[in-house]
């Protein structure tokens, strides 16, 4: 059999929790090789990626399942957040009317650092004033590279990429959180619904069997593409 192709478009403590679950699956004997995809394409048979990107994928006829989503450190659902982090030296500790600040920003296609900001200040009732330039900077690791080097003043960071950089990176100290979102579904896990049947439900059966992942569908991340068709602009 063709070897099977695993692929995520997420950030680094999501990669290192998609590394660990194709080498069960191939422990298990299925016969699956993981990469990370700087593309967003999707293309693969199990795709890790954001939730917004996968629904939007799924919309636009790509064929994929959402079949689960894990269950991050400390949790006991299938959640994460964003965290807006600053320097402590800035003295800046909310997001504020005519606070004209640089926010760094991972992709306008992310959720947890775009859109679900967006919709942090919008549910906040903060103004668009609060933010003055935008910088976009590649990926969460990036984000907070620039707010560290004072190249942004604030950056909307996956919880799940800010608490696996803390654990590594000590000039995270200098930087404070500020504000936490609102808790959203975590990342999915999806298929390829064009798989042979029996393959597929093999597959989900042994990616939900997985330690700490528990079952999802697609209706999960609607809100998120409703959110973007509702509110496409800034804020």
């Amino acid at each position: 059999m063709t070897p099977l192709r695993a692929t995520t478009h997420l950030a680094y403590g999501a990669n290192q929790l998609f590394d660990g679950w194709i080498s069960t699956l191939r422990e298990s004997g299925i016969n699956i090789h993981g990469s990370v995809s700087n593309n967003a394409s999707l293309d693969a048979d199990v795709v890790f990626a954001c939730g917004l990107l996968t629904a939007t994928r799924i919309r636009d006829g790509q064929a994929l399942s959402v079949v689960a989503a894990p269950l991050f450190a400390n949790e006991t659902s299938a959640v994460y957040r964003s965290v807006i982090v600053a320097r402590q030296d800035k003295g800046i500790n909310a997001l504020e009317p005519g606070g004209m600040l640089r926010l760094a920003v991972n992709e306008y296609g992310s959720w947890s650092g775009w859109h679900g900001f967006k919709e942090y200040l919008r549910l906040g009732a903060v103004p668009s004033s609060a933010i003055g330039e935008i910088v976009e900077s590649g990926g969460h690791a990036s984000s907070i590279d620039a707010v560290l080097d004072d190249c942004a003043d604030v950056a909307s960071i996956d919880h799940s990429v800010w608490e696996a950089r803390l654990l590594v990176d000590p000039r995270l100290k200098v930087l404070s959180v500020i504000a936490t979102t609102r808790n959203w579904p975590a990342p999915p896990i999806s298929v390829r619904s064009t798989l042979p049947m029996g393959l597929r439900n093999h597959l989900k059966q042994a990616i939900t069997a997985l330690p700490g992942i528990v079952t999802a569908t697609q209706s999960d991340y609607a809100f998120m593409l409703a959110e973007v068709d509702e509110h496409p602009t800034w804020p």
